[in-house]
């Protein structure tokens, strides 16, 4: 069974679940999913988990993820981006420089964002989108989310160029949105390209129409042991192996004494196969799986 992760760099005009679909057409999967949905006109890394590669998601999703977008000004949309209805459309003034700098720095930290309905937050068992599609418009709520560094990269009239380093759950658009009230001209969304998600980088994805054959999905799957890189690796001996599948805790080894409690750890086998994730427990000098890893 193939088990890891695909890292494709999505194209535009397609839906994440059309690369799952695209993938289920080359080859069968006992499972697979993907981690942190791209709009359908959103661009770059969508990691896909294969087979035994979903019982990592938990641990990858909460990676920081990097972003470059493009804001046009002078439009509102009911989307936040160029795919919704426009509401408002007016000739922007030409900002100076330093006034767009300004503005695009006042959103990095911690900030507060309404929730867009035309999103996929459920809210009474639904999608948002689907309640408006059924005509009903929710008073969505705030969420906290984190934009640890914005840059400035480009203003040629009327459109800002900027990359954004955030936590997961921030919506650009919203970004965008509230960027355009502040200059007072509105914008929207233009363009967006996720260039990192956590570890996975655009320099390991795999354009989507490059993957035609069970071999070319193989070529480029990057194996368990090689995702989550900062976990520390552990070894168990054969004999233990038992112990972790029955959710029995194994001994910490004596080179293990640096480990802090709580820590998750890979597990490995001796023949180098992840077995589980496995957490530290200091005060008993074991760790004790918290998901296990089938081979």
């Amino acid at each position: 069974m193939m088990d890891g992760f695909l890292v494709v760099d999505k194209s535009s005009g397609i839906t994440s679940y059309h690369v799952i679909k695209k993938l289920k057409a080359i080859r069968t999967f006992k499972k697979i999913g993907y981690i942190g949905t791209l709009d359908r006109n959103a661009t770059g890394i969508l990691p896909i988990a294969l087979n035994e590669g979903v019982k990592l998601i938990p641990f990858l999703e909460n990676g920081e993820k990097t972003y470059v977008a493009r804001f046009v000004l002078g439009i509102t949309t009911d989307t936040f981006d160029l795919e919704g209805t426009r509401i408002t459309e007016v000739e922007p003034p030409k900002y100076e420089t330093e006034a767009v700098k300004e503005a695009l720095y006042s959103f990095k930290g911690k900030i507060q964002q309404k929730v867009p309905v035309y999103s996929s937050k459920k809210m009474d068992g639904k999608p948002l989108y689907k309640w408006v599609k059924k005509g009903v418009i929710m008073d969505t709520p705030y969420k906290e989310v984190e934009v640890h560094d914005i840059t400035f990269i480009d203003y040629t009239h009327p459109y800002v160029d900027a990359e954004i380093r955030c936590s997961k759950g921030t919506y650009i658009r919203v970004i965008a949105h509230d960027f355009g009230a502040m200059l007072g001209s509105g914008a929207a969304l233009h363009s967006l390209k996720r260039t990192r998600h956590g570890e996975f980088t655009l320099d390991m994805s795999i354009p989507l129409d490059a993957l035609k054959t069970e071999q070319d999905v193989v070529k480029y799957t990057v194996s368990l042991r090689d995702v989550l890189k900062s976990y520390r690796e552990v070894v168990v001996d054969s004999n233990f192996e038992k112990f972790l599948k029955n959710g029995m805790p194994v001994p910490l080894l004596d080179g293990s004494r640096d480990m802090k409690n709580g820590e998750l750890t890979k597990l490995m086998d001796g023949k180098g196969t992840l077995i589980g994730i496995g957490r530290v427990d200091t005060g008993t000098r074991t760790i004790r799986i918290k998901r296990l890893i089938n081979g």
